[in-house]
This record gives C-alpha cells, sequence and structure tokens, in this order.
C-alpha cells in the first residue's frame, strides 16, 4: 500500500511541475512582455486552458525549449570552467540565437491565439491602457528623481532622517 501512495504523491508532484512549466512558458518567463501577452490574450475572451493548450502543445516551441536547456547547459559548463578551457564565445552565440528562436516561437503561438479570440478589440482597448499606464508612470520617475538632483538629495555631511 504504501508504494501505491508514494507512486502517487511522486506522479501528482509531476503534473503540479508540469502545470506550473506550461503557465510559466505562456507568460514568457524571463522578458518578452509574457504578462503583458496574457493579459491581452484574457482581454480578447482567450481561457486559460485555451492559453495553456496552445503552448503546451506547438511542436515547435517544445524542441526549442530543449535546445534551449542543452545549449544554457553547454554555455554554463564553459563559462564555470577553469580559465584555460579557453573561450566561450561560440556557447554564448548558441545560447543567445536558441532564446531568440523560443521568443520568436512564442510570439507565433500568441499570434495564432490572437487570430482565433472572440473579442480582439477589447485587447487592443486595453493595450491602449496599459501604454498609457506606462507612460504615466515614466514621467513620475522621471519627475522624482530628476527633482532629487537637486533639491531631494541630503547636503553633504548630512544623514537621512531614516538613518
Amino acid at each position: 500500500m504504501g508504494g501505491k501512495r508514494v507512486i502517487a504523491v511522486a506522479a501528482g508532484s509531476v503534473l503540479m511541475l508540469a502545470a506550473t512549466s506550461v503557465v510559466a512558458l505562456a507568460h514568457g518567463f524571463g522578458g518578452g512582455g509574457g504578462h503583458d501577452m496574457w493579459l491581452l490574450a484574457r482581454a480578447a475572451g482567450l481561457n486559460q486552458t485555451q492559453i495553456m493548450f496552445a503552448f503546451k502543445n506547438d511542436p515547435n516551441l517544445n524542441t526549442d525549449r530543449a535546445s534551449l536547456k542543452s545549449m544554457h547547459d553547454t554555455m554554463m559548463s564553459c563559462l564555470v570552467s577553469p580559465p584555460q578551457q579557453g573561450d566561450c564565445s561560440s556557447q554564448i552565440t548558441a545560447f543567445s540565437n536558441a532564446l531568440q528562436a523560443m521568443a520568436q516561437e512564442r510570439m507565433m503561438v500568441w499570434q495564432g491565439l490572437f487570430k482565433t479570440a472572440p473579442t480582439p478589440s477589447r485587447a487592443a482597448s486595453v493595450y491602449s491602457q496599459l501604454q498609457q499606464l506606462r507612460s504615466s508612470r515614466k514621467q513620475i520617475f522621471q519627475s522624482v528623481f530628476s527633482s532629487q538632483g537637486a533639491a531631494g538629495a541630503p547636503a553633504s555631511g548630512t544623514t537621512s532622517p531614516n538613518g
């Protein structure tokens, strides 16, 4: 009985890991506006299952994922090897190319999803709102940091009230 339980727990763990990997892939882990794309897809009327299915079942993306992992491992092995092993430029280039191929394929999957979306105009509206928010955020940062240079910086020899 104990062996069956161990197998069930292991199978459950594998399923949870697979599900989170697909969600991370759809979100674009590591940049590329993944969270914005997810939000836009939901605004366009696509549900989580449709998005996860598209990313999980794209054969090119599965190939790119395996290639990226292999290139990453090769590059890291070179980078952390003793200095006398030589230059890692070719491994870095191969990893960069694999990363670019994966990013391109992710965008192809998103394109396919948006082509079938029931309310693409809603996604366009949300995208416009996100651009306005980014612009406002940029202006806030610029106003805060440009004013700190003149009046916001403490005088030399003084300390911050926070310690």
